[in-house]
């Protein structure tokens, strides 16, 4: 008897569903696209425990006939393409026709649907339909869709947990609202409302109400047109960046994507202008022939493939540049006080870049007490050890004898220190990170987290799926020392902070907690916070440091519990050992 066979009907419908359907936010993007593409400008999103539970999304779209709601559970049954040719210009976000199927076969599912006169209602259970009735309901298409993946358990114990997936949720509408500001959008979770945007003219006025003043005022406006191309948006306006990726959202024909092409554009255009160890903030959208682009290469949509890279790469190239020229002959202007400037008074500018370089506060501590005090920091990292630089007795050396020299600093960012046994290359934001970390490892252990208010207003705007992440590890943030207030809207007022760190600092470090949040598959660990911290607030590669920091710094990583990686398991240091130099340079060993 033969091995292979084929599957039954559903079975195949379900491994089906779960290329489509990955989680809570996978329903909202399939219904929030068929809403867009039925020409709706009011979308209402509903969500409880995350999505988990129920996600309700209604609109005021065209509706669905009665001829149409006999079809559209129907896999690959769509409006939107009809033939083969259909699929080298595709002008709207779905065309599969998978999404309902997909959705209807793991979920119990109401549709409520009117094409302006009277109405249907139809119920679905796991693919399969209870009943249909007629009704009188509002223009538009309603679908509630209840107890995800109720009948696929094995899924539903890999979902998050409901702050994550709703988080998620609103990372995703916050996207897809940037790229239509002509439409109104709300989410709800429960009773309480996360996202409210009222259509707008502008994508510079929907960008203000999604992120608010501050992050506005870091952005310059992209606008370039070539042809038939066209590239809008915004950029990091120079030399601000951001720490991380997290913050670069690229369009093309309004479709959220992921694109290494306009990647490598944006970084090769801002080469050189920001900051060290930044990254550009961009929102990038770009508008071009439809048959110029093929979307239909991802299982989620959520690539595509250009007909010419290399042209839209050096149009994405050009029109960053453009903008960034035009910005360079602007100089920042910062009022305040707290560096000597004309007259004596000092300018808040300088200390904002001396807190982002690092050197106001290199080592605050009494390193000697904490190494000799932290206990059980060894098996906080399971990193393999073969590569270390130096071996236990060296440390001991090191730290006990203090027989090393110090040499100087490279290109600002490596410490180069002779021992009898070679030369060590430190990297002195690594070696800074691990001394931090190691520090705060032992506040937490002795939960002596003291804080000081801010002497001006802390003020932080988020973004809605920064504000629900933010929700999800505030019980940690606050044991560490942080006080946070809500002004209202997504508007938070930081009145205490660890008194260790500088304001700058502080929300360095609070956006750096969510940033963490956001990426991580499941809630951060509170030692992976205290890392977050280490690394927002540890020197930055290019810093120039005097002797005596240098001194300090050396004296401190040398007396830390694990000094070969730092938190996040990057190496150190490097080790060029005496007998290797001398060996390529012909020398003979004494």
């Amino acid at each position: 008897m033969g091995k292979i066979k084929i599957l039954n009907s559903e079975v195949a419908q379900k491994i089906a569903a779960g290329e489509v359907v990955e989680r809570p936010v996978s329903v909202v993007k399939e219904l929030v696209e068929n809403s867009l593409d039925a020409g709706a400008t009011d979308i209402r999103v509903e969500v409880i425990e995350g999505g988990k539970k129920l996600i309700k999304v209604e609109d005021n779209g065209w509706g669905l006939s009665e001829e149409d709601i006999a079809l559209c559970f129907e896999r690959h049954a769509t409006s939107k393409i009809s033939q083969v040719e259909d699929l080298e210009k595709i002008a709207t976000l779905g065309f599969r026709g998978e999404a309902l199927a997909s959705i209807d076969s793991v979920s119990r599912l109401l549709l409520k649907t009117s094409e302006g006169a009277g109405g249907f209602k139809v119920e679905r259970e796991g693919g399969k339909l209870i009943r249909i009735s007629e009704g009188a309901y509002p223009r538009g298409t309603s679908v509630e869709v209840r107890d995800l993946f109720f009948n696929l358990p094995v899924r539903q114990k890999f979902l998050r947990s409901a702050q994550s997936e709703l988080t998620l949720i609103a990372r995703y509408l916050t996207t897809v609202c940037l790229a239509f500001p002509e439409i109104s959008f709300s989410l709800h979770h429960g009773k309480r409302q996360l996202l409210h945007c009222p259509s707008v003219t502008t994508r510079r006025e929907r960008f203000y109400q999604l992120f608010g003043r501050q992050a506005l005022e870091r952005l310059i406006d992209l606008a370039w047109q070539e042809g038939d191309y066209q590239v809008s948006g915004f950029v990091s306006r120079p030399p601000l960046g951001h720490p991380d990726r997290q913050r670069q959202f690229f369009y093309v024909n309004r479709r959220p994507v992921k694109d290494r092409t306009l990647a490598a554009a944006v970084q090769q255009a801002v080469k050189g202008r920001l900051e060290k160890d930044t990254f550009p903030e961009v929102y990038l959208f770009l508008t071009l022939p439809y048959e110029e682009v093929d979307v239909n290469v991802h299982p989620t949509k959520a690539e595509v493939r250009f007909r010419d890279s290399l042209r839209v790469f050096q149009i994405i190239l050009s029109s960053l540049k453009e903008a960034m020229e035009k910005e360079a002959g602007a100089k920042p202007v910062y009022f305040g006080g707290s560096e000597a400037g004309p007259g004596g008074e000092k300018t808040e500018g300088a200390a904002i870049s001396r807190a982002r370089s690092g050197e106001e506060r290199l080592i605050p501590f009494s390193w000697k007490r904490v190494a000799e005090d932290a206990e059980g920091s060894r098996d906080l990292l399971s990193l393999s050890r073969e590569q270390e630089p130096f071996d236990e007795k060296e440390i001991r050396e090191l730290r006990e004898e203090k027989s090393f020299q110090i040499l100087g600093q490279y290109l600002n960012l490596y410490l180069i220190v002779a021992d009898k046994n070679g030369l060590l290359i430190i990297d002195q934001h690594n070696a800074h990170e691990r001394v931090l970390y190691e520090r705060y490892l032992e506040i937490e252990r002795r939960q002596a987290w003291a804080s000081r208010q801010a002497l001006f207003p802390l003020i932080l705007e988020l973004s809605p799926a920064e504000m629900t992440g933010l929700e999800e590890i505030k019980p940690e943030v606050e044991a560490m020392g942080f006080e946070i207030e809500s002004l209202g809207g997504r508007s938070l007022l930081v009145r205490c902070f660890p008194d260790f760190l500088e304001a700058e600092e502080a929300r360095r470090v609070l956006l750096g907690f969510i940033e963490a949040q956001a990426v991580a598959q499941a809630k951060p660990t509170r030692n992976e916070l205290l890392a977050t911290m280490a690394c927002r607030t540890a020197i930055k590669a290019g810093a120039a440091l005097s002797r005596e920091k240098i001194e300090a710094l050396v004296a401190a990583f040398f007396q830390t519990e694990d000094p070969w990686l730092c938190p996040h398991g990057r190496p150190t240091a490097l080790r060029l050992n005496r007998s290797e130099i001398e060996k390529e340079l012909k020398r003979p060993s004494n």
